[in-house]
């Protein structure tokens, strides 16, 4: 029951960072980690302190390129909390597990419908023209994007992250189906349906 909770505690911040339902995502986490501290026995407020600067340290290391000492910091944190409250190290594993394993499939199967970082439902085309207004934008013919197309990563993909082609200035917001992918990697076109770009590292 436990691991549930916390699942849900996890899936309502995939929820919060990956698509428009700010509020309800914000709501189902503190609702779920609520009463996941209530139904393991809380005693003091040490282990709720630890466990919340954990969880924003990891969700503060997803905007910023690669992992680093933030993520690190954040999940020693969020386990020792965890620990703290449950006290038995093997339920702590079980629960953690079981809250990633859903929370994963929840993220893989926003990721696959074209949610990401940027909180919009869709990837979208996105043009960052140094010097250029929109309305400049709107009546220049934008570049066709094809399959097989190269390009060079500005950001991690982690799936999702923007890409450049070419000598085209024009930022892409585009889908990895190879994982993650690390920042200035090159990379190529696998499909292009609609404004979803995917593409695969290019070897």
């Amino acid at each position: 029951m436990e691991g549930l909770l916390l699942g849900l505690g996890f899936i309502g911040v995939a929820l919060a960072i990956l698509t428009p339902f700010v509020k309800s995502g914000t709501g189902l986490t503190l609702i779920s980690l609520a009463f996941y501290f209530r139904f393991s026995g809380l005693e003091t407020w040490l282990p709720v302190i630890l466990f919340t600067a954990g969880l924003l340290l990891i969700v503060f290391e997803i905007f910023i390129p690669e992992f680093g000492v933030a993520g690190v910091i954040g999940m020693i944190l969020l386990i020792s909390g965890l620990y703290l409250t449950i006290g038995d190290i093997g339920q702590t594993v079980r629960d953690l597990s079981l809250s990633v394993v859903i929370t994963s499939g929840v993220v893989f199967y926003l990721v696959k419908n074209g949610y990401s970082l940027a909180n919009v439902n869709k990837l979208v085309l996105q043009t960052n023209l140094p010097g250029t207004s929109s309305t400049e934008q709107e009546r220049k013919e934008k570049p066709v994007i094809n399959e097989g197309l190269k390009g060079t990563t500005l950001t991690p993909l982690r799936p999702s992250g923007k890409v450049v082609f070419g000598d085209d200035p024009t930022v892409y917001d585009v889908l990895s189906i190879d994982g993650h992918i690390s920042r200035d990697s090159d990379v190529i076109v696998d499909r292009v349906k609609g404004t979803k770009i995917t593409v695969r590292k290019n070897r």
